[in-house]
């Protein structure tokens, strides 16, 4: 990382630290859990057509955007839609919150994992089944009763869980230390926690494939069933996961590219991070489905049997399957120190996101500028007080409602916008002339047509989904819970029209990207 003075925006110290941060950025427990378990329970390998057809007509153009849109700038998320029309710069804070949003529930995940490793160390593992009942080799008693220490009810508070809060401060500690310094740190940091991940997860599944059923595992996870390919509900789930894989919308991406030097290529790394990202979707899978057959096999029971949804798969039925085999403690330690490192790639980047925009802001004390570690430190305390219903008894009961209301319509909505006034404001002429003269890349037809004509239909669907969704959710819901989950989707909505209003008189931002150097035409030549 280099700095010319005080006021000159960070740089990445190699291509390299960008591809770790971005990589690990991406790939967190979605990969691990929510992958193979939608592959699974959507088809098998039917689930992968419109999976492959989401990502190339929406992952990949998006992804270029976003890149092109930071490294072209030099700007964080908010500045870089001021460049465009002040009037749009709510386009670029709603990702800033919503980042906030899920970095306060996401460390909750990185306190489990601590307490898992934590209990490793014993002997025998506290979750082990010793005498199974009906091929039952799995225990949920001890993460919802040892770890959570769950209520009956969301309701029912039932007080603060002390091992979770312990957890959450480790953590929290941790992701402070790595971003203090910026991209200077986290950059460096992200050799170790962005690769040490891949290292984890193909020992665990060289042992896993060694394992009796492993390969019936794997088998069953991609047993195709075609009729679903063409209900609307798989192309929805395939859409989403795309969008979420990726992590697109969230403007991590755009603040991550601005941190790279403007002649940099574009397109190698808009084709090689996605395809990583999803690479490592199927390792998860492999490495997943491997102890699940095993899991199955020594039970005598079927698959689909097993608790594959969501945390479940994490904390319950991987944790159990590796009681199974010699030195469980070892492999479980193993285990838990991928997750760690999973989570915390992921973790750093929100704040980093967050706290980036609030330098960019250039805050003052006493009209002094405070000083970026000041800023963390302020932003990582106020993450944690956040969260603080999230470390009661009754905490886990809020991370499905608090995912759902703050994060499913706002990225929909805000990244349908965001394409569109890019794509069709701003347009691909201005943009591309600046890519064509930093970098020397003609910007492919492909991406232009993609972002122009098909992301924005795509994104709307999934948006109405996502408003479906919650509108069923609320008569399950008390009437105020309704009221805050509403709350929760509408402010980052609501910015983007006070924004709107506030400045809509201002006039565009000028720059060199006001004088075109090419035509959209010439990208077909």
């Amino acid at each position: 990382m280099t700095h010319d003075n005080s006021d000159q925006r960070a740089k990445w110290g190699s291509q390299m630290e960008y591809y770790l941060c971005t990589i690990g950025y991406a790939v967190g427990f979605g990969s691990l859990w929510r992958f193979p378990y939608l592959v699974y329970a959507n088809g098998g390998g039917a689930f992968l057509f419109p999976y492959l057809v989401c990502f190339f007509i929406m992952g990949v153009p998006i992804f270029y955007l976003e890149s092109a849109l930071g490294q072209m700038f030099q700007e964080g998320i908010a500045k870089c839609f001021e460049k465009i029309r002040k009037a749009f710069r709510g386009i670029g804070v709603a990702p800033v919150i919503m980042c906030y949003f899920i970095a306060t529930f996401y460390n909750l995940f990185l306190a489990y994992g601590f307490i898992f490793l934590w209990d490793s160390f014993s002997y025998p593992l506290p979750w082990k089944v010793e005498n199974p009942i009906n091929g039952k080799l799995w225990d949920e008693k001890y993460f919802y009763n040892e770890v959570l220490e769950i209520t009956d009810n969301m309701l029912n508070i039932g007080g603060f869980n002390s091992k979770v809060i312990i957890g959450s401060i480790v953590s929290f500690i941790f992701v402070y230390i790595c971003i203090i310094k910026g991209i200077k740190t986290s950059g460096k940091v992200a050799y170790v926690t962005a690769l040490a991940p891949y290292v984890l997860l193909f020992i665990l599944l060289l042992r896993g494939l060694f394992l009796d059923g492993a390969i019936e595992g794997i088998g069953y996870l991609f047993t195709v069933d075609w009729s679903k390919v063409w209900t609307t509900e798989i192309w929805f789930k395939a859409a989403s996961q795309v969008l979420f894989q990726l992590s697109v919308g969230f403007g991590t991406l755009i603040a991550f590219s601005s941190y790279k030097h403007q002649s940099e290529p574009i397109l190698h790394s808009a084709i090689v991070l996605p395809t990583a990202n999803v690479l490592t979707g199927f390792l998860c899978a492999f490495t997943v489905f491997t102890y699940m057959g095993h899991m199955a096999w020594v039970g005598g029971v079927e698959i689909h049997e097993l608790p594959l949804a969501g945390p479940d798969l994490v904390f319950t039925a991987y944790p159990a399957a590796l009681t199974l085999i010699p030195f469980s403690n070892f492999w479980s330690v193993l285990f838990f120190i991928m997750i760690f490192f999973l989570g915390i790639d992921s973790e750093f980047a929100l704040l980093e996101t967050v706290a980036s925009h609030f330098e960019d802001e250039k805050l003052t004390f006493f009209g002094k500028k405070l000083p970026m570690e000041i800023v963390r430190l302020i932003l990582t305390v106020a993450l944690f007080v956040s969260g603080f219903i999230l470390y009661t008894r009754a905490g886990f009961y809020y991370f499905p409602f608090y995912d759902t209301y703050s994060i499913d319509v706002p990225v929909t909505v805000n990244t349908a916008i965001e394409c569109y006034v890019i794509t069709w404001v701003y347009g691909w002429d201005k943009l591309g002339a600046m890519i064509q003269e930093h970098t020397g890349e003609i910007v492919p037809p492909y991406i232009v047509i993609m972002t122009k004509y098909a992301c924005i239909p795509m994104l709307l669907f999934l948006a109405a989904g996502a408003i479906l969704n919650q509108f069923v959710q609320l008569f399950s819901l008390p009437w105020w819970f309704a009221i805050i989950g509403f709350l929760l989707t509408a402010l980052p909505l609501l910015q983007l029209w006070y924004n709107y209003s506030k400045y809509k008189d201002e006039p565009t931002v000028k720059d060199d990207a006001e004088k075109p150097l090419i035509e959209l035409s010439d990208y077909h030549e």
